[in-house]
């Protein structure tokens, strides 16, 4: 295939070998089946994006530039997220004991019993996706997922340039 040409083979090949599209779809959908639950348990106006917030957020609290470290977002866009999820109950802004310049995110007590209810609702889940594909099938695509995630962290494989290459002129 030459560069910057391509025929429908070569795209309908892509499409068949590209993990990108399953995992982002997997990943929709629970995210989707996570929030209807949290809504028929009564934890309404969670949006997707608040779930950066959520799935982030430690027990004991986590200041905004590591949330959005975590969620590999901007410090301003976290910090909007945040502010909607205050909004909603779930979290708050304390002083950080051990600088008093910056504040902590931390869960209020909605917020823990979202995060007990969520738990709960990832197992049910997860024990779905098992009743699909099999426990076991679903234990090793979870491990052969964390064990990517973790060579990729670890090997720091800088992310592809957004530019676009120019070819050499002849």
């Amino acid at each position: 295939m030459a560069q910057g040409k391509i025929c429908e083979r070569d795209l309908e090949r892509f499409r068949r070998t590209n993990i990108g599209q399953p995992l982002t779809e997997i990943a929709k959908d629970f995210q989707k089946r996570v929030l209807a639950t949290f809504t028929e348990r009564g934890h309404t106006g969670l949006q997707p994006a608040h779930t950066a917030v959520i799935a982030n957020l430690s027990l004991e609290g986590t200041r905004l530039t590591e949330l959005a470290r975590r969620a590999s977002i901007s410090k301003q866009g976290m910090g909007q997220l945040v502010d909607e999820v205050q909004r909603l109950g779930y979290v708050q802004r304390v002083p950080d004991p051990t600088d008093s310049r910056a504040k902590i995110v931390r869960f209020t007590e909605r917020g823990r019993q979202l995060m007990a209810h969520g738990v709960e609702i990832g197992e049910l889940v997860q024990r779905e996706y098992a009743r699909l594909i099999g426990r076991k099938r679903l234990q090793i695509l979870h491990g052969t997922l964390e064990d990517l995630k973790r060579r990729l962290r670890d090997d720091k494989v800088p992310e592809p340039s957004t530019r676009a290459r120019r070819r050499p002129r002849s």
